[in-house]
């Protein structure tokens, strides 16, 4: 039986090939789409579910307020996790992790700068599951200057050779020892790194109860309720910290965050990779649904406009004794066939395109993960749910016609057969149209963030990296070297990059009540950084090594540090650093706002301390003959560190990180929007081909009667245009209050512009214009005696 029923659909594809194969385009379309996005969105809900304990591990936030200002920070303070596990005997193990920062490491003749280093609590492999190729995880980082690398850390140093018990070294000439060597860490995870080097190399009493800079990960015991654990954590602020904060008006909530939860839910500051957004998942689930919707409504909308072609076969098969299920079985069959054809297309075209797509959306997926459980139910479900639900309503409209009826000549397909196309048409198009002007918006908001006054020139500006307390000694001479070149205009520094945050200290400041202790958002820049960066002062000045005291006694505030303190005349302004409670230091100058913090957050107060040993050197170039300044940077850096390799960033691309994550989604919702309204497009052609196909005759005899072709046209228009109106406005209107919705989670956000929804009404216009106009012309040039030939 499902043999023969095969064998008659295949017979029906031939028969009708056109249209069979538009079908298979739109659905392949749909299918490889659907496949694509549903992989990116399985491996954003798989992140750090590869280790064996995942349900029990967590992590440790921050949640500070202050009495007028309050941040949330996804570090926590170095003693606090030996603490949760002497209080807290539900705590089966706590674990630390802590960013070295960018270091230089070397043996022999081989040295690379490695930014994913960390240093990590001895205990951390019996938290985390990682590949161990060789070593003892149990001791690995037990010894101080131990180390644990990764296979891609010890291939660039080591090459083929194991790399235990041999020695690296660092820029301070700091000897570690390989102890382990793990595979390197699956994309899929918040905690990436490179090499971890044991926390016993640092000095036992680094780090206190005021300082911010550690990621701290439990391991609860097996059935332990973390929400219990975390109503708990009050008592050990009360216990431990109350004493110092209470006195300064800061008040600490430690939030427990299970480690699978992270990636899609933080909006903790300072997480140790990118983060990801569930929303954004919300949105491509939505497209999955929206493009086999799409798909699957081609199908309908021409399985019922080719009722009548089909019409005397469905009456012969009901005279010959076919009952109508076995009809409905017969037409499931065929869109069942049309679908895995579909799929089977659509697997190959995954295969070729995956490598493409993975560069698109910034992801590792590989092919082998079609073979997971969870995508293979996924691959069934697509397979079932399009073939069904594209067959669905042809197969139970088309078995529903009377024999007689059919085979008399006699069928009137009626207005409901005529309502449900209009239907299938208005909802596609509504769902293009809605995607096309969602595309704009999310395209308007992107351009908007990049193009802002950002509050300083970061073009034309590069950055280079000091390691060591030997490269800053050299900075001063480094920058008259520099600076004797024609395209170089300004050499400053700076303790942290721009655009990526700063410390944050608990400072006494003057106010009318008095000094007061704040935490407060600070900076140290040397004298050249504000004009390097092009910074506007707007009172007082910058720092000047014509004053001698500003190295201790002169800070610059922003103007939101003014505000938040009712400064509006700041210069002269009293602040004691938090370095040393007995300098009271001045403002001496006010600048204007800029995004130290990037601009995915609140502008928040900003203040600079003088310090000519800071670690990043800025250079501004004059933007002519930029080649040539760029090699006299590096002999001039190969001459001065001729034991450090020459490498440099440009600032407007260090900035930019911040919005790459979102460009990418951005990127990934754009192009499947493109390939959604094709799909609709594939459906009109195939669906206005086969209406002018169908009133061949009738354009003959409105020919006969003297209609010209562009009359013609305009009455075949006029039926669509209707029901793209009717599409364009529901797409408007339900476009703006889900981008509106979405615009409301930036701090800079763009307006909805009306441009927005004109272009995509129009876009729509213009491809049924194009479309129903080629088909139409075509069936009007055909000679009316020939299209009337058996009338």
């Amino acid at each position: 039986m499902t043999r023969s029923l095969i064998k008659v659909a295949f017979r029906n594809f031939r028969r009708d090939a056109t249209y069979s194969l538009i079908n298979i385009i739109g659905l392949t379309i749909g299918i490889t789409g659907s496949l694509l996005l549903i992989l990116y969105v399985y491996d954003d809900l798989s992140f750090d579910r590869y280790h064996e304990k995942a349900d029990r591990i967590y992590r440790i936030s921050s949640r500070i307020s202050e009495p007028d200002d309050a941040f949330n920070w996804a570090v926590t303070q170095v003693p606090l996790a030996p603490q949760l596990m002497t209080d807290y005997p539900e705590v089966e193990e706590a674990v630390r992790l802590i960013q070295s920062g960018r270091s230089l490491y070397k043996i022999g003749d081989k040295e690379f700068f490695e930014e994913e280093v960390m240093y990590s609590d001895s205990n951390t492999f019996n938290v985390f599951s990682f590949q161990w190729v060789e070593g003892d995880p149990s001791t690995a980082l037990t010894e101080p200057n131990s180390m644990v690398v990764t296979r891609s850390f010890a291939e660039r140093y080591f090459g083929s050779e194991s790399p235990l018990g041999k020695e690296l070294t660092n820029e301070d000439d700091d000897s570690y020892n390989v102890t382990g060597l793990i595979e390197d860490i699956p994309h899929n995870t918040n905690i990436q790194f490179s090499a971890l080097i044991s926390r016993n190399s640092l000095p036992e009493d680094w780090g206190s109860w005021g300082a911010f800079h550690i990621y701290t990960y439990l391991l609860l015991q097996e059935g332990f309720d973390y929400e219990v654990f975390e109503a708990k954590l009050p008592e050990l602020y009360t216990n431990h910290m109350a004493e110092i904060f209470e006195r300064m008006g800061i008040d600490i909530v430690y939030e427990v965050l299970p480690l699978t939860w992270i990636h899609l839910h933080s909006d903790f500051e300072g997480e140790p990779v990118p983060v990801g957004n569930i929303s954004y998942l919300y949105i491509f689930i939505a497209i999955i649904i929206l493009m086999i919707l799409i798909a699957s409504m081609n199908y309908m909308n021409l399985a019922t406009a080719r009722a009548t072609k089909r019409s005397k076969e469905i009456g012969i098969r009901k005279v010959a004794g076919s009952t109508r299920i076995s009809l409905i079985r017969q037409f499931l069959t065929e869109s069942m066939v049309l679908t895995f054809i579909s799929l089977i297309i659509s697997l190959v075209l995954l295969y070729t395109f995956l490598p493409s797509f993975n560069n698109l959306a910034g992801k590792s997926i590989g092919f082998s993960m079609l073979w997971n459980p969870v995508i293979l139910l996924s691959l069934l479900g697509v397979l079932l749910i399009t073939g069904i639900l594209a067959g669905s309503y042809p197969a139970f409209f088309l078995s529903s016609f009377n024999p007689v009826t059919v085979l008399k000549g006699q069928l009137n397909i009626g207005r409901s057969n005529l309502s449900i196309r209009k239907v299938l048409v208005v909802a596609q198009f509504t769902l293009s149209t809605f995607l096309v002007i969602s595309t704009w918006i999310v395209y308007d908001q992107l351009t908007y963030l990049k193009n802002i006054d950002h509050g300083f020139d970061k073009e034309n500006v590069i950055t280079l990296g000091m390691t060591t307390e030997g490269m800053v000694d050299k900075i001063p001479v480094l920058k008259e070297k520099l600076k004797s070149n024609p395209g170089i205009l300004s050499v400053g520094s700076a303790n942290a990059r721009i655009g990526n945050g700063s410390s944050k200290g608990i400072m006494r400041v003057e106010t009318p009540e008095g000094m007061v202790e704040r935490g407060i958002n600070n900076f140290r820049v040397d004298h050249d950084f504000i004009e390097t960066t092009g910074i506007k002062i707007i009172d007082g000045r910058g720092f000047s090594e014509d004053f001698p005291g500003d190295t201790a006694r002169g800070v610059i505030i922003n103007q939101t540090l003014a505000k938040r303190f009712n400064w509006n005349e700041p210069i002269g302004k009293k602040v004691i650093l938090p370095m040393d409670s007995n300098i009271v230091a001045t403002v001496v100058g006010l600048i204007a706002d800029y995004y130290q913090f990037g601009l995915y957050n609140v502008m928040e107060d900003q203040l600079f301390m003088y310090y000519p040993r800071c670690y990043r050197v800025y250079v501004k170039l004059a933007g002519q003959n930029m080649g040539a300044s760029l090699k006299h940077i590096e002999d001039v850096w190969t001459e001065l560190y001729p034991e450090f390799p020459f490498a440099y960033t440009y600032l407007d691309e260090d900035f930019g990180e911040q919005f790459e994550a979102d460009e990418k989604r951005g990127t990934v919702y754009t192009s499947f929007s493109i390939l959604t309204v094709l799909i609709a497009c594939l459906g009109l052609f195939g669906l206005s081909s086969f209406v002018a196909e169908m009133r061949t005759k009738e354009v003959g005899i409105r020919k006969v009667h003297g209609s010209s072709v562009s009359g013609i046209v305009q009455l075949m228009l006029k039926d669509y245009m209707v029901l793209i109106v009717i599409s364009v406005v529901i797409a408007s209107i339900v476009s703006w209050y889900f981008a509106n919705n979405w615009l409301e989670g930036f701090v800079n956000r763009t307006n909805i512009r009306w441009v927005s929804f004109v272009m995509a009404g129009l876009l729509t216009l213009l491809i049924t214009v194009i479309t129903v106009s080629y088909h139409t012309i075509r069936s009007a040039n055909v000679n009316p005696a020939d299209s009337l030939r058996d009338e």
